[in-house]
């Protein structure tokens, strides 16, 4: 075997992205162009030949699923049905091990955060190697065995020739652990509703670039969208709001606790949001008899925003929040429930914070901990508790132009102003309560920004100028790409006040699933990166490089994405 480095930056400059084999010519160049970029790499001058003659053995049972999912995505993408032994055996020409310790992993990386699933960080880590003969692939645990089989995906899909034809694999050793243990995509399913069998497609898409957290947006002004016994209401009137002709429904208990079941099989944990006390049109529409605590009369004007907030006096009301928590708690196994809390305009800050101090014990008394935006700092949170630090600009508040020209009166721009100058001692406030930041910044991973550099398909032009916040600036995606979660915000010691990562894609401008894709990707694969990979060891120039061969895995998932013209898309 030949070490070539365990940066990225030297990788780069040695060519390891697109390595030439020394097999025969027919071959051609061999792509290890994997995303995240894994912890440690060596790279050897033969090949794998991976054919339908290859089969997977296991070593324990509790791998079989992943061994049937590794076969399924290979059937998917050759259209071959690889053998797997009935009983555990070394024999394979890809082996899946369980192993007490992976040789070389030891405190290779530190791991910060907070776990989704209050398990061990170090789970995740895995080894892959592919040697001539045989690819063999150790962890201590199927989870581990799961994110190892990522990259097994990655590399069949980027090297794969014409279908029925044999896929070449790079020999290489990879040692590989996550630099965060909580990496996330908050998805917004208020504004726009997506089927369970759509938001399995993007399950899916997360566990290919070894993300571990769906955060799903269940409730907003436009819709509620999960089954509550006890408020029949909600779904009945809630889930059917005006919404601009963008599809409706709700989840019934069952179905989410189907996605729930289908995540964990692939080792990420759903976190479900309830946003309140904000965000409540679709609450009040469903249950008049719900007291508002803001009296304001304003035209916001804002896509996705309404004045209104549950208020915390009001017995009925906190009955309802109770209530709502514990049949929420009950749906999932994870670890958390996330409590909104963002954007109260006009809610006097007392009110607000008796009302999370409030629906923050009901989570606790479920047996959960508590994620919040980052407004929620300003009550009596604590260890333990997370808040999610969205409210982040490289500059002046985030609004393309000022706010006349962005279509916002006087009074709407006071209200915003103080929401924001009021979020400039959030993060400090937070810390100072031992709570943990789940870093969210609006700047780098709020995917509905525009796309502003043109696409390579004059055909995207449409979508590209009509989907994303025109109150946000255009970006690149290089300009998304480049960003430390380590060290953005000074305030933030990521071994010490960083929960892990996450983005999030809110859907005022998105009315299909297929816009949806086209919003995700290319940037989802990016944020992926900072929260698994050592942000030090990378860099735009070669991270294009590696992204250039991953339309071969949407493309096989049916997935639609943007063509920035930054990339050498192959």
């Amino acid at each position: 075997m030949k070490k070539i480095t365990s940066t990225f930056a030297c990788l780069c400059a040695c060519g390891w992205f697109t390595f030439l084999s020394c097999s025969p010519p027919e071959v051609g160049e061999r792509s290890v162009n994997l995303i995240p970029a894994p912890t440690s790499v060596k790279t050897g001058e033969q090949v794998f030949t991976l054919n339908q003659k290859s089969d997977i053995s296991y070593s324990d049972p509790s791998l079989k699923e992943v061994a049937e999912d590794l076969a399924a995505y290979i059937r998917d993408l050759t259209g071959w049905t690889l053998s797997i032994p009935s009983s555990p055996s070394g024999r394979g020409k890809i082996h899946l091990e369980l192993t007490p310790e992976i040789s070389g992993l030891k405190d290779l990386l530190a791991i910060w955060g907070a776990s989704p699933k209050d398990g061990n960080p170090a789970d995740e880590q895995y080894s892959l190697s592919i040697q001539k003969k045989q690819i063999r692939l150790q962890a201590t645990t199927p989870e581990g065995i799961y994110r190892g089989t990522t990259s097994l995906k990655q590399l069949a899909a980027g090297n794969r020739s014409a279908k029925g034809e044999p896929i070449y694999l790079p020999v290489l050793e990879v040692k590989d652990s996550p630099r965060f243990a909580w990496r996330g995509l908050s998805l917004d399913v208020s504004r726009c509703f997506f089927t369970p069998e759509e938001v399995k497609q993007v399950i899916d898409m997360l566990a290919l670039y070894k993300m571990n957290v769906l955060h799903i947006h269940l409730t907003d002004n436009q819709g509620w969208r999960i089954e509550i016994n006890k408020y029949p209401k909600l779904t009945e009137i809630g889930s059917q709001m005006p919404n601009e002709g963008k599809p409706a429904g709700y989840y019934t208990q069952q179905q989410f606790k189907e996605l729930v079941q289908y995540a964990a099989g692939r080792f990420i944990t759903i976190v479900p949001e309830i946003d309140i006390p904000g965000h409540a049109a679709a609450l009040f529409a469903s249950y008049p008899g719900l007291k508002d605590a803001v009296q304001l009369n304003v035209d916001l004007n804002l896509s996705g925003q309404a004045l209104g907030a549950l208020d915390a006096d009001d017995p009925y009301t906190m009955q309802l929040v109770k209530d709502v928590i514990t049949e929420v708690a009950a749906l999932t196994p994870g670890s958390y429930i996330h409590i909104g809390g963002d954007e109260t305009l006009g809610l006097s800050e007392d009110k607000f914070i008796r009302f999370v101090n409030q629906t923050r014990q009901f989570v606790l008394d479920n047996g959960k901990k508590m994620v919040g935006w980052q407004e929620v700092c300003r009550a009596d949170i604590t260890a333990g508790d997370l808040f999610q630090h969205w409210i982040y600009f490289k500059g002046n508040m985030e609004i393309a132009g000022d706010g006349e020209s962005a279509g916002l009166s006087p009074e709407v721009m006071k209200l915003l102003m103080e929401m924001f100058s009021k979020a400039a001692e959030d993060v400090e406030s937070g810390i100072s309560r031992k709570a943990r930041a789940i870093v969210s910044p609006s700047t780098y991973v709020y995917l509905d920004h525009r796309y502003l550099e043109p696409s390579t398909d004059p055909a995207q032009a449409d979508e590209q100028e009509r989907l994303g916040m025109p109150a946000y600036p255009k970006q690149t995606i290089e300009q998304m790409y480049d960003w430390n979660p380590s060290t953005f915000n000074p305030l933030l010691d990521p071994s010490q006040n960083i929960g892990g990562i996450e983005a999030a894609i809110w859907c005022e401008t998105i009315s299909s699933f297929r816009e949806l894709q086209f919003m995700l990707m290319p940037r989802l694969a990016g944020v992926a990166e900072k929260g698994w990979s050592k942000v030090e060891d990378t860099s735009w120039e070669e991270y294009r490089t590696r992204l250039s061969s991953h339309p071969l895995l949407w493309e096989t998932a049916h997935w639609n994405y943007f063509k920035s013209s930054l990339v050498d898309w192959k």
